[in-house]
């Protein structure tokens, strides 16, 4: 986070106050929209799926389905990436799905990519409803994972935990999810001077959307996987969210998986990548628990 972007959360937490101001909520997303790179640079058959969000935004979305040697799973995964760039960078990360059998619907939220508009709390969540939308209408008996990594893995939360009936969920991964938008703000801040000056004032940042609040809502399995080097969300903000889930009613696995290296670098190990896998075909725990 640079200096400019610490002054701008700081000018509009300070004028706006407890508003619950767009500007807040669109400091925390940093959309591009030149692509790096297709799936097909790494030798992967997709399609390009433009979704209709209720309010009318039109969304640009990738579908990769399973091929390659291994058997299609059944299993298909809706994608919801990290808070900045677009999914010609996210997406490499997860491309190893397809070659396993599992496909992957790939979203970019408003203002992402190809995708209008801007991206603001709650709208976002509608961009999530239309792909989930999307793929019960096109696929409807096929399992349904809801994959989030770092921002996308609070959104994620959000979202299953408010319609995971509706699009018949069977699972949800998160990779690096934050308790909430104030917490993850001050976890940012706290590196340097000109941080904790602007510290006090993410008790501002409204809460609303915050997943430590409804993650104990969600009623299927859930994997949280979470590199204790993470130097951009603390780990201890997984586990906090991990603790709220063990204590839930009923008997959804909830599973905890440390994992370790840079910030949403997880899958670059294959153990890793395989426990996630073990998880996403079965909804339960894999014996693997870290490192």
């Amino acid at each position: 986070m640079n200096a400019r972007r610490r002054l701008w959360l700081l000018l509009c937490i300070s004028t706006l106050g407890l508003s619950g101001c767009a500007s807040v909520s669109a400091f925390f997303f940093y959309p591009q929209s030149v692509w790096i790179a297709t799936p097909a640079a790494a030798g992967l058959d997709y399609d390009d799926v433009m979704l209709t969000a209720h309010d009318g935004t039109r969304l640009h979305s990738w579908w990769i389905p399973a091929q390659g040697a291994v058997a299609d799973s059944g299993t298909m995964v809706l994608y919801l990436h990290g808070n900045a760039e677009n999914i010609s960078s996210h997406s490499r990360s997860i491309y190893w799905l397809a070659q396993q059998g599992v496909s992957v619907l790939a979203l970019d939220y408003r203002g992402f990519g190809a995708s209008e508009g801007e991206a603001l709390m709650p709208s976002v969540l509608q961009d999530i409803e239309a792909a989930a939308a999307w793929l019960r209408q096109q696929y409807p008996q096929r399992r349904l994972v809801v994959l989030g990594q770092s921002i996308g893995a609070a959104l994620a939360i959000d979202f299953v935990a408010a319609a995971q009936e509706r699009y018949a969920i069977d699972a949800l991964f998160t990779e690096a999810p934050f308790t909430g938008f104030g917490s993850v703000a001050r976890a940012a801040l706290s590196h340097n001077l000109i941080g904790w000056l602007i510290w006090p004032f993410t008790l501002l940042v409204p809460s609303r959307w915050d997943p430590q609040d409804v993650i104990a809502d969600i009623r299927i399995p859930v994997m949280i996987m979470h590199s204790e080097d993470d130097p951009v969300i603390p780990v201890e903000q997984g586990k906090k969210l991990y603790k709220i889930l063990t204590q839930r009613s009923g008997n959804e696995p909830s599973c905890w998986v440390s994992s370790h290296g840079p910030h949403i670098a997880s899958f670059s190990d294959p153990a890793l990548r395989q426990a996630a896998l073990s998880f996403m075909l079965s909804g339960q725990c894999p014996a693997f628990t870290g490192h």
